[in-house]
């Protein structure tokens, strides 16, 4: 079972900002965020006393990072119609696979949706609890270093992918990109 401490070197963080409805997860981000609760990762290992919900997402997470797969109940009921169904062909894809948007754009009946695929892909508000990770641009993941990139990277290498396999011959011209050779 991973430790407190191999989790965040994995999400480079200790902290994750999160939001609970009665149906399940609503939001996980990395980091903090003060419209959210902020959920103190070394506190865990402090042996800290936690909120349940906060034990429920280290627990979860644990056994994701370690199987893939989690029990983690998501409310995605504020998302479009559209988006929902995005979510749900990405949670069936198994730990390990990987697809592209425009192979989910194709699993809706909507050949032509990659680009919007990749803009509900974008938009996941529970992090790695909808694994995004394995929905890949066509051209390759790049090298970016951006955003939730080192995650994507990392979350694909727990799951046995050789990024340089990966990468397609695509760099990252974001302004915001930190990638240096």
């Amino acid at each position: 079972m991973m430790q407190i401490e191999e989790i965040i070197a994995v999400l480079k963080t200790d902290i994750l900002s999160y939001d609970f409805t009665s149906i399940g997860l609503k939001y996980l981000s990395l980091g903090a965020n003060s419209d959210f609760p902020a959920l103190d990762l070394r506190a865990f290992d402090k042996g800290q006393i936690m909120a349940p919900t906060e034990v429920v997402i280290i627990r979860e997470t644990r056994k994701f990072l370690n199987t893939g797969k989690h029990s983690m109940p998501l409310d995605l009921s504020a998302l479009t119609q559209f988006q929902q169904d995005v979510f749900a062909q990405v949670k069936s894809i198994e730990p390990g696979q990987i697809t592209t948007y425009k192979g989910i754009a194709e699993m809706l009946g909507k050949p032509g949706a990659a680009q919007a695929v990749g803009k509900a892909i974008a938009q996941n508000p529970v992090s790695y609890f909808l694994p995004t990770h394995r929905v890949l641009p066509q051209r390759g993941i790049g090298i970016c270093r951006s955003g939730a990139g080192h995650l994507r990277e990392k979350l694909l290498e727990l799951e046995g992918h050789d990024l340089s396999k990966l990468r397609g011959n695509y760099v990252c011209t974001r302004k915001k990109c930190v990638y240096t050779d």
